[in-house]
């Protein structure tokens, strides 16, 4: 929001962001309107609007300022374009809204364009995702670690992080195979957040296969001995991924542990995202027809639209195979005896005929007299 500053700041731009009523830190789940990586999103940005434009009156701000700033943020080559945006955003909502309320008379941020160019400082970059031989690796070490089972499940099955970390035992049906995803776990401000997940389609229930719900089964054991050695001091929690009491685990601790495991293995780095990026790259890669790719988006809790765009530089080789079967019809189709062929044309020859013997002030065929329906060219 877009509050009135005290007198001594009189009409300079003071952007605060409200946290939601409904919002929950302290460890119960609650639903959010905003999610907690949302409103922590939106008070980055203010910090960086209030800082750039604060100075002016906003009875003097004009549209001109507004895109200039945002031009030096362009050039200053410490923002991607993406932040950029996301800054932008900010400041044209929280304007709208003082426009409503009518503290503000108009929104100059309305207006302001997105700067063309954005100069970013090269930086190493991660690793989009492993390949077969790196998974095997990664894998290797993975799996004796404390939390290699929820690991290899993110790695497998592409859960995100704040899924992993939500996953209860109560949610998972070893008997059946399957592993219902209800909730998320994030950090903001230094504390932990429950919400019902990212949205309504991320809610769903995977089917597991075999080896993973062995994998499981493997660490629910372990979990129960480091239960025992930990007596009184465990805080029954359900959590699939758990600390040495029995507690929720921080996402920085755990991609702490991703970066250990990653370095162990002597793979390329990968962020816990990384992880959920190689699930789907090979689930989509490996996919035999569109109805296995769709599979795949109600697993990794993606649209089938979304899935296909952002993994489209995976999807040539299962197409390829979508239409060579379509192919395999067609030649089928063509060779088919010609009897069969001839008697579809006879049956098509005598229609004809018969339109062609209906009077011309008749109406038998729904066309108009002298019209013959058909048009080419």
């Amino acid at each position: 929001m877009l509050r009135r500053p005290p007198q001594s700041k009189r009409d300079t731009i003071d952007l605060s962001v409200a946290p939601s009523p409904n919002s929950s830190t302290n460890g119960s789940r609650a639903r959010t309107h905003v999610s907690p990586n949302q409103a922590q999103q939106y008070r980055w940005a203010a910090k960086h609007i209030n800082a750039g434009l604060g100075a002016i009156a906003v009875s003097r701000l004009e549209r001109s300022d507004v895109s200039t700033w945002l031009e030096s943020l362009a050039h200053d080559g410490k923002l991607s374009r993406r932040s950029i945006q996301i800054i932008r955003m900010t400041l044209r909502a929280a304007m709208a809204n003082a426009v409503a309320s009518g503290d503000l008379r108009r929104n100059v941020a309305a207006h302001a364009p997105m700067p063309r160019d954005v100069t970013r400082i090269a930086k190493a970059k991660d690793a989009d995702a492993w390949d077969g031989d790196e998974i095997e690796r990664f894998v290797a070490v993975a799996r004796d670690h404390r939390w290699g089972g929820p690991i290899l499940l993110q790695l497998m099955y592409g859960l995100r992080r704040s899924e992993l970390l939500a996953l209860h035992w109560s949610g998972i049906d070893l008997d059946a195979g399957t592993v219902a995803i209800v909730a998320g776990l994030v950090e903001s401000d230094g504390k932990l957040v429950w919400s019902e997940g990212k949205n309504a389609r991320s809610r769903r229930r995977i089917a597991l296969d075999p080896a993973m719900i062995q994998t499981l089964r493997e660490h629910r054991r372990r979990q129960a001995a480091e239960r025992i050695r930990a007596g009184e001091a465990w805080d029954d929690n359900d959590l699939v991924v758990a600390n040495h009491t029995g507690g929720p685990v921080l996402p920085r601790n755990y991609n702490h542990t991703l970066d250990t495991i990653t370095a162990a293995a002597g793979v390329p780095r990968l962020t816990s995202h990384g992880l959920r990026h190689t699930a789907a790259t090979h689930m989509v890669s490996n996919a035999a027809d569109l109805g296995e790719v769709r599979a795949a988006a109600d697993i990794l809790g993606h649209s089938p639209e979304m899935l296909m765009k952002t993994y489209s530089h995976a999807l040539p080789e299962s197409i390829r195979t979508v239409t060579n079967k379509i192919g395999e019809r067609s030649t089928q189709a063509l060779r088919r005896p010609t009897s069969a062929l001839a008697a579809a044309a006879s049956v098509f020859g005598r229609r004809s005929e018969e339109i062609s013997r209906t009077p011309s002030g008749g109406t038998r065929s729904g066309l108009r007299p002298g019209c013959s329906g058909i048009r080419i060219g």
